[in-house]
């Protein structure tokens, strides 16, 4: 398999960038997932790759070739759409051989491939269906295999399960996931879709705006958010107006924390699952509690501290809540929307009395 190179793209529509200065390279064998919110460029960046658009600047290369000359047909990519695309007149066999037989193989040999494509997605013996006769899952299953069937160095999933309920598209991802590790294949999936980033990803790759924010493991990205943006898209976030104390300190209300450098309109950013309620801490007012299966979702207020806007906490089902105190954990510091480091609660400070 190849790696994929984007170097100093750009793509711009009616004078407005839709992807800018994009670089970034997908390693060889790589998931990687372009995730962002709608309009953000990451269905434009796929296309590009794919070779139905062309990039008003910049290179785009798998292995060490440049592909922008290279037409779709001619690229060694194969795309699986958000909307199956199966030719309704066309059984299942002669959608998933439509590309194998412009390539004028012998039918004993695209009979073969067909059938180890559909066992590979889970359809042995489907030939003979029609899509009509198929649920959206296993339509979805006949694209993979239409792509997978022609061996494609690079494969490319643009939110091929958003047309899914939410348990099929668990079930699905999982078996992507699985198909492209057995596989080894370098593929570039994009959602909007956070948890199913996280789910499948090797790396994720977060756009907002045209622009690139953030490339890193799933687990890395959410402890570390690079920007605003990503912390506040990725999960969920408490984001909390400081003012200047004393010793470098900055405070939120009664919380107080340490950080290595500030500027003006710094913020301190924690998860809800960093925030903990004990005997220790800061007393709480709890507006409202969101039972969620395993976990608890806790809105509350810091007493004492009008200023600061309602929060969120995970606890745990066994925690008590009777008389509610709140301390962090872990927090981090951002400033101009840039992450500036960690923001280490400081506890003497946050019992405060």
């Amino acid at each position: 398999m190849s790696d994929v190179t984007f170097e100093q793209i750009e793509k711009r529509y009616a004078g407005r960038a839709a992807v800018a200065d994009l670089n970034l390279r997908i390693r060889s064998g790589e998931l990687v997932c372009l995730l962002g919110p709608s309009g953000c460029g990451k269905t434009t960046t796929l296309r590009m790759l794919a070779g139905f658009l062309t990039p008003d600047s910049g290179d785009i290369s798998i292995g060490t070739r440049s592909v922008l000359n290279l037409g779709p047909e001619a690229r060694p990519t194969a795309m699986v759409f958000q909307r199956y695309t199966l030719w309704p007149h066309m059984n299942v066999f002669h959608n998933v051989a439509f590309g194998l037989k412009l390539r004028r193989l012998s039918p004993a040999f695209i009979r073969q491939k067909v059938k180890d494509a559909l066992t590979l997605v889970g359809l042995p013996g489907m030939e003979a269906r029609q899509p009509s006769q198929l649920s959206g899952g296993q339509q979805q299953r006949v694209a993979l295999a239409r792509a997978l069937v022609l061996e494609p160095e690079v494969l490319l999933l643009d939110e091929p399960l958003s047309s899914l309920d939410a348990k099929l598209r668990v079930q699905l991802r999982d078996e992507i996931r699985g198909i492209v590790q057995e596989l080894g294949i370098t593929t570039v999936f994009v959602t909007h879709d956070q948890e199913e980033a996280m789910a499948v990803a090797d790396r994720i790759a977060v756009m907002h705006e045209g622009v690139l924010h953030q490339v890193q493991t799933p687990g890395e990205l959410y402890d570390r958010p690079a920007t605003r943006f990503v912390a506040d898209f990725i999960g969920q976030m408490n984001f909390l107006s400081v003012q200047p104390g004393t010793s470098g300190t900055l405070l939120a209300g009664p919380l107080a924390f340490g950080v290595p450098q500030s500027a003006v309109g710094t913020e301190v950013a924690v998860r809800p699952e960093d925030m903990q309620f004990g005997e220790q801490g800061h007393p709480a007012q709890i507006l409202r509690v969101s039972d969620l299966g395993h976990y608890r979702e806790v809105l509350f207020r810091l007493e004492g501290a009008p200023d600061l806007a309602p929060m969120t906490a995970f606890v745990g089902k066994s925690e008590a809540l009777e008389t509610p105190r709140v301390r962090v954990r872990r927090a981090l510091a951002y400033a101009g929307g840039v992450l500036l480091g960690d923001a280490v609660p400081l506890s003497a400070q946050v019992v405060g009395s």
